[in-house]
């Protein structure tokens, strides 16, 4: 059998890494629910769904600035449980209302063109709810194991 032990000392190196990526991600997608050119198109389909403008809004900056704190290493396990409640948020519309909508042709074609401009295709797909699965196991590790060394929050010995 391979001993593995000796990874157990590179455990805040993993977190760093995984806030990081994690930070990225989240910035990435919060940043067109608040700047980018698809944010019109974007708030309008959320709100014929039934979802308040202001709501998405907060998403977005729920995105985009949890994101930036993650990455520092701020408020860590208090953004992981935000980013935890909405991907159950986000699982539960696909699963019901998203998961039944077909996009005419035109608006998916309009989708992936503006994600392509303005997150440079990072996005790999439209419709799946796989990627939120993947942020709410990421965030729930971030809740259930903290920051880590290398964070603001262990600086300030904080949470």
């Amino acid at each position: 059998m391979i001993q593995l032990d000796f990874l157990g000392t590179y455990g805040d190196a993993g977190l760093l890494v995984t806030r990081l990526i994690l930070g990225f991600i989240m910035i990435v997608h919060g940043a067109p629910k608040l700047f980018g050119p698809a944010r019109p198109m974007m708030r309008g389909g959320m709100s014929q769904l039934g979802i308040p403008g202001a709501l998405f809004d907060l998403v977005g900056l729920l995105e985009f600035l949890g994101g930036i704190t993650l990455i520092i290493g701020f408020l860590t396990r208090v953004v992981a449980l935000l980013f935890l409640l909405e991907m159950i948020g986000t699982i539960a519309l696909y699963l019901g209302k998203l998961g039944t909508m077909v996009p005419p042709p035109e608006m998916l074609h309009q989708m992936v063109t503006n994600s392509r401009r303005f997150m440079r295709g990072f996005v790999a797909g439209v419709g799946g709810w796989e990627f939120d699965l993947l942020i709410l196991g990421v965030a729930l590790l971030l809740f259930l194991l903290g920051p880590g060394a290398y964070s603001v929050d262990a600086l300030l010995r904080i949470l």
